[in-house]
Order: structure tokens, then sequence, then C-alpha cells
């Protein structure tokens, strides 16, 4: 009788748990577990590259083309909107030093930037550095100080402005420069005026009706992120990465510029980066010259190096460096980091596991 009773109990629960049993092993099946081990763990970077399946091939390609070399890219490279952030960071122009009125009041690298960029913002105390270096150092004479002084007007001046000198805020809103006060102390001036541009290049693509699918690559340098103190620095670095996996700036070239460096992040895969620089070799430097208005050549030099400052990359695959790297050995501060390293070709091509840091040496040619 008990046995009866046993098999009826067991024969009822059965009814009731096959479906259960039948459920979890069609889940089991469709969602099966996979270990990760510590060289493919997911990574902000790979968790940001994972939205462009099914993209476009191009989408899959992250470029950095020199903005110094402007006539060898194409129609649609040059109608891309381009914004100049210029941070406080002293400005010296060594390159022109007593070459008289015709020669331009900024460095080379600087010259070269503004004169690219459909957009041009001071954060904080940048506005200073710009006044002194157009305004101040030329004010002479008269003619040459106005004249100066209207080449060279920021489209805004952004920040808690806690740096911005009186005389310096006076002098550009007296000639229509808007000055916009951020007090918001949970971000760096560099980053109100990251939004600035943010702002204006959603603007851009709404008038131009532009729609994320055929998007132009837009380009923001950030003039003086370099030669201050280091926490500044990394704190410029770091908005790289930050504002890069914005979606405003995903369709962005951003880069941080000086007179003897730049840097960019190249993002992880399965995106593939491919860099073009101005000067691949040392034999482009030599043949370089001035040019027609007698204004000095720039550009990134061969010099360049792969840093992992985001943390450890297990695999980065080169091409176009004289030390390429095959992926076998990882990056990382305490082990391998490629510094000093040289570009040999005009294409180079990186493929990493983790976004680094690229950085090349800038030239200037006089």
């Amino acid at each position: 009788m008990h046995h009866i009773k046993i098999f009826i109990i067991v024969v009822y629960l059965g009814k009731i748990l096959l479906p259960v049993i039948s459920l979890v092993h069609v889940n089991s099946c469709c969602f099966k577990p996979r270990r990760i081990s510590p060289r493919t763990r997911s990574t902000p970077e790979k968790m940001a590259s994972a939205s462009t399946d099914g993209a476009t091939e191009d989408h899959l390609v992250h470029r950095y083309d020199s903005p110094f070399f402007l006539s060898n890219l194409s129609e649609q490279e040059n109608s891309s909107p381009a914004a100049l952030i210029i941070l406080n960071t002293p400005i010296i122009n060594y390159n022109n030093l007593n070459k008289g009125e015709a020669s331009s009041p900024l460095p080379g690298v600087l010259s070269a930037l503004w004169k690219s960029s459909s957009y041009r913002i001071c954060a904080d105390g940048g506005a200073n550095r710009l006044y002194h270096a157009t305004v101040a150092s030329h004010a002479t004479s008269d003619r040459q100080h106005t004249a100066s002084g209207r080449s060279y007007l920021p489209d805004l001046i952004t920040g808690d402005l806690d740096s911005l000198l009186p005389h310096v805020q006076e002098y550009y809103e007296q000639r229509g420069v808007p000055i916009v006060r951020i007090e918001d102390q949970d971000y760096h001036d560099l980053d109100k005026a990251l939004m600035a541009v943010e702002k204006w290049l959603d603007e851009h693509d709404s008038t131009n009706n532009i729609s994320t699918a055929s998007k132009i690559k837009s380009k923001v340098f950030i003039y003086g992120g370099f030669g201050g103190r280091f926490d500044q620095e990394m704190g410029c670095i770091n908005a790289l990465y930050v504002w890069g996996q914005r979606g405003t700036f995903r369709h962005t070239s951003m880069a941080l510029y000086g007179e003897e460096t730049c840097a960019f992040i190249l993002p992880a895969m399965p995106k593939s980066c491919e860099v073009r620089i101005r000067f691949p070799n040392a034999d482009d430097v030599d043949n370089a010259s001035t040019n027609s208005s007698g204004q000095c050549t720039v550009g990134e030099g061969p010099t360049c190096g792969l840093i992992p400052l985001g943390g450890r990359c297990d695999k980065v695959i080169t091409t176009g460096l004289k030390w390429n790297l095959d992926g076998n050995l990882p990056l990382e501060f305490g082990g391998l980091v490629s510094s000093s390293n040289r570009i040999m070709d005009e294409l180079v091509t990186v493929k990493s596991s983790s976004a680094l840091i690229f950085t090349t040496e800038m030239i200037t040619k006089r």
C-alpha cells in the first residue's frame, strides 16, 4: 500500500516538474554559460564597440588622419566640422620671433590648428594665453594690435572663469565674444568646453540635416594638454576616454596637441585603427619646406608610442612600425610599453584588445 502511494506521488510530481525541467533544459541550451578568461573579459571599450555589430565595415575602422596635410585629404574630409579648444597653458612662439609683422603671432602647431578649425573655444584661462600671444605681445603699434586681435577672436570663452583676467574679459566682451560661466565644480574647464563643442556639433548636424548614418567625421583639436602640471595632463587624457564614448563624439577624431607632442585614443577591437601622419619618416621631414606665405610647415613626426594608460592590454598587433607588435606580448605598466617606436610607412594599423594611447612627436620645419 505504501509503495502504491509513493508511486502515485512520484507520478503526480513528475507531471508538475516535467514542464519546468523541460524549460530549464531549453534555456540552458539557448543561454549556455561561457567561462570568461582574463584575456577575454569584457572591458568598457569592448562593451562600447559591441554596439557596432551589424554596422558597415567603415564604422569598424577608426581613423586618425593628420589635420596638417589637408591638401591631401578628400573634399568630404575637408568639409568636416572641426573645433579647437585652447587650454590654460603658456603659448610661446619660438618659431616666429623677430620675423616681423607678416608672421603669425601663434606658434606653428597652434597656428595650423587655428586655420583648420571652424569653431574655436578658449577654456577659461586659455583666453588669457590667446590674448597675450595675439594682442599684448603685438601692442607696439595700434595698427598691428588691431589687426592681430581681430584675426584671432574665439567663438566662445567658457569655464568657471576663475582664471580669466578682468582686462582680458573686457577686451573680448567689447568685440562680441560670448563668455559663458559654468560654476559646476564636478567638471573641469576642458569638460565644459567639450560640452559647448557637443552642442555645436549637434546644431551643425541639425542645421545641415545630417543623420547619424551619413555623418562626416568631425574633428576636435585640444591645444595645451601638455607641459603643465602632471595631474592636469592626466585629466586631459582622461577626458579623451570619457568624452570619446559619448554618442556625439563617436564620429569624432579627438586629439591633444602641444608644440612638441600629440596624443589620441585608439579604441579596442572589433575596431581596426588606421593612423596617417604628416611626416611618417625622416626623409619627409628633411624634404619639407616653408609654404609660399613664409609660414613654417608642421606635422606629426615619425617617433611614436603605444601607451596602455587605461590598464593592461593583452593583445596588440601592428603594421607600419619599425618595431611591430605581433600580439604575443601584453602592454602594461610594470612590463612592456612601446615607447620611442618609429613610424616607417604612410599607413599604420593597430588592433588591440583594449584601448591604447597613441602618441607622436610634433615636427616644426622652418
